[in-house]
């Protein structure tokens, strides 16, 4: 086992309790970062605009997320072997936002959100879009904890563990897409998701076909996502 890159003690027990809200992890208004500019900002080829996609199904689910947010971690938990089996049945495309707000507010130093984000980003540009749900899975699984963050030894080592066969090695050690990570999160914050009134305040947020999901975290939501999948199939 590689040691853990970093260590932050009790801080992050602290400043978890101010985000384990029931509908989730909230953003702090202004948002914090800056955007890089466009100069600066290497976007992983396959990608949408501050998407990253997988599948050819008929059925769109968009899903914005954090890989620092225990509830994105506990909503994976509850539909992401469904997600996986969707995708790769040809029945769902999957399109995973990246924000990466958490990180910062539970006073993570580890920037974990960003390099778990850079890591998925990579996997679509090496042309294995079809791994991502559940490298995605394994990523949210491993969140940083108190005792630190997987080292980017780990993190390519889930990447293969998800059945990733390209060599992501070097765009995860030089964090090729960490500034686009870091646009992503600056460019869905406070903005109104098209055909929808649901505004990017917080994460996570799921939409299928077009319809914003309601995440109550109660039990229900697998049962809850099969059926409107289902229903979306014309099932």
């Amino acid at each position: 086992m590689i040691p853990p890159r970093t260590r932050f003690g009790a801080l992050i027990a602290a400043a978890a309790a101010s985000v384990l809200l029931l509908t989730g992890c909230t953003a702090a208004a202004p948002t914090p970062t800056a955007t890089p500019s466009a100069d600066t900002v290497i976007a992983p080829a396959n990608a949408r605009e501050f998407a990253l996609p997988s599948g050819e199904g008929a059925v769109e689910i968009a899903l914005w997320t954090d890989l620092s947010c225990p509830h994105c971690k506990s909503l994976d938990e509850a539909i992401g072997a469904d997600l996986q089996e969707w995708v790769a049945a040809g029945d769902v495309t999957l399109t995973i936002h990246p924000l990466t707000f958490v990180s910062a507010k539970r006073g993570d130093t580890t920037e974990w959100s960003t390099r778990a984000a850079n890591a998925l980003a990579a996997v679509v540009d090496a042309g294995e879009a079809d791994r991502l749900p559940a490298f995605y899975a394994l990523l949210q699984e491993h969140q940083v904890t108190q005792e630190g963050a997987l080292a980017d030894e780990q993190i390519i080592a889930l990447a293969a563990e998800a059945g990733v066969q390209a060599d992501i090695s070097d765009a995860v050690t030089d964090q090729r897409f960490a500034s686009w990570a870091t646009a992503s999160n600056d460019h869905w914050l406070g903005r109104t998701i098209d055909g929808t009134e649901q505004v990017v305040q917080g994460v996570p947020i799921l939409v299928i076909d077009g319809t914003p999901f309601e995440i109550r975290e109660d039990g229900t939501d697998g049962e809850r996502v099969r059926e409107a999948v289902t229903a979306a199939l014309g099932g």
